[in-house]
Formats: structure tokens, sequence, C-alpha cells
């Protein structure tokens, strides 16, 4: 008798239940922004082979249709980025895509003559903290939007703008001004943006042109703070990663893998998810416990 019908849980391997896998092709990046975890990893710097990568999409395959090509690191710059996404398209799976946008016009024609890639996500960090100039930044990502609505009806863009409380030094906030400021002219928008920049929720600029917005965020860290260990998240239950190295970690926020499930490289996917700590966990997430010392550090998890 089925295990649902027994009124038993399925076993987590059973079902493609995941909405999307992350997997980190590379966590090299040309880029060392405070936001981001990758200025301060402790991993080994290391680009994931194609032929690592042909098996994880073998291994996710009756897990996911969809995947996620970030972690840390930028993936532009992976040197073997066109056979990365050619093997996607040749599994049907979809990708999503996350970029700094400084390697965009490098990469433009690539990105546009790629089926698989579902969405773009550019974060716009590097701007607001200085690390590239903003004339320049903005130009070429304005360009490859108008490539995209040109060549590609069907791909996504999302601007991520994960800074929107505002910090008190007056060069980053003057940046921010400017730089919604360049989105209003841009699209032509009819109302400033400031207005309406609400945490968690995105704005529409143009036909599959988005902004997404949320407060900045403090990586989970096992040395940081405890929170209390009653909460959940979507982690192993809507998606996990793949580090570069194939560990499996269970959510796209370990980024020290702090929770090593297991190696994709070494292991089948199905049996690192029957494993008796993502199990564990698993069942602590759907009852409200937080059973790892890095779940309860981290700001994304949440009550019922």
């Amino acid at each position: 008798m089925p295990n649902a019908e027994r009124g038993l849980p399925a076993p987590l391997s059973a079902v493609r239940r995941f909405k999307k896998i992350y997997v980190e092709i590379t966590n090299r990046c040309n880029l060392s922004c405070p936001f981001c975890s990758q200025s301060q990893s402790l991993r080994s710097k290391a680009w994931m082979p194609v032929e690592a990568f042909a098996q994880i999409v073998q291994e996710v395959i009756p897990h996911t249709g969809h995947l996620a090509l970030h972690v840390l690191g930028e993936p532009l710059l992976h040197p073997q980025l066109d056979s990365i996404l050619a093997l996607c398209q040749s599994q049907s799976l979809k990708v999503n895509l996350t970029t700094n946008a400084t390697l965009l016009a490098e990469r433009q024609e690539l990105l546009l003559r790629s089926p698989a890639l579902r969405q773009i996500n550019i974060s716009l960090h590097s701007t607001l903290d200085g690390f590239v100039a903003p004339a320049s930044y903005l130009a070429d990502t304005f360009s490859f939007i108008s490539e995209v609505a040109r060549a590609r009806t069907d791909l996504f863009v999302c601007l991520r703008l994960w800074d929107i409380t505002g910090r008190v030094d007056p060069g980053h906030a003057d940046r921010r001004r400017q730089l919604l400021r360049q989105l209003e002219v841009f699209f032509a928008l009819p109302q400033q943006l400031a207005g309406g920049l609400t945490p968690g929720q995105g704005i529409r600029l143009a036909p599959k042109v988005f902004l997404s917005q949320n407060r900045r965020f403090d990586w989970p860290h096992r040395l940081s703070t405890e929170r209390g260990e009653i909460g959940t998240c979507r982690g192993l239950r809507d998606h996990l990663a793949i580090l570069v190295d194939g560990t499996v970690v269970p959510c796209c926020l370990d980024a020290e893998a702090d929770i090593p499930l297991g190696n994709i490289l070494t292991q089948p996917l199905a049996d690192i998810l029957e494993g008796p700590r993502a199990k564990a966990m698993y069942q602590g997430l759907l009852h409200q416990r937080l059973l790892e010392p890095l779940c309860r550090r981290c700001t994304f998890r949440r009550s019922r």
C-alpha cells in the first residue's frame, strides 16, 4: 500500500517536488561587494567542470524542471557557460541566472541565443556600493534589456535592489537616488520609484521586466547569534542547493556548507534526500522546529 494511503509522508525523493534547485557553477567573482557572502567565504574558489554539471543534471531531472545558476560567485565568468546552458536545453531544464551585470555586454550574444534561459536576475548592489562606475554599468544593463525586448520575448529580467531601507552614509544614499531616477527615465515611468519601494514587493517596469525589492540581509553563519528554535523556511521543501564541489545543502543561503547533506558527485540525490540528517531537518521544518544551528541563526526563517 502506498505511503499516502497509509497516512504516512512520502519519502523525500519519491516525487519531483522542488520548485527549483540551485547549482553553483562557480564561486569565483570579479567583484567583492560587502553585500555578498562571497567576499568573506572560506571555501576554495573553483569552476564546476562541465562533466560534473552533466552528472548533476542527470541526478536532478527526477526532482525538478528548473535550475538557478547561483549561490555565490558570478556565473557569467564560467569559461564553459555555453556548454552548461546547452546541457540544460538538451534536458528541457529551464534556467534562472543571477549576475552582477558587469559581463552582460561580453556575454550578451550567448544569453540571447540560449533557449533554456528563462530569467536573468541582475543585482544592482555593485553600483550602489561604489564597485563599478554607474554610468557605464547602467548603460550596458539598459542596452542588454533593450536587446532582450527585441530578441527574446520569452525571457524575464528581474532587477534586484535589496537595500531599500537606507544607509546613513551620504554617498550610498545619493547613488541610490540616482539609480532610481535613471530607472524612471529609461522605463518612462509615470511615478517616482522611491515612493513605491516596499520590502518584499516587486514593481513591473516593462513587459517581463521587474524590480525586486527587499531589505539588505545578513547571510546566516554558524558564528552568528541564535534567534530561537521555532520557525520554518522553504529549504528542502521547494528548493535545495548544490555547491561548486558537489556538496548538497538544504538552501541557497548555506553558502559555507554548514549543513552538508552529502555530495551529489559520489551519491545519488535520492539517497542524500533519504539520509537521516535531511529527513530530520525536513520533518522539523514541517513542524516549526529548527533543528540545525544555522537555521536558528537565519533571518529568513519564519513562523506560520
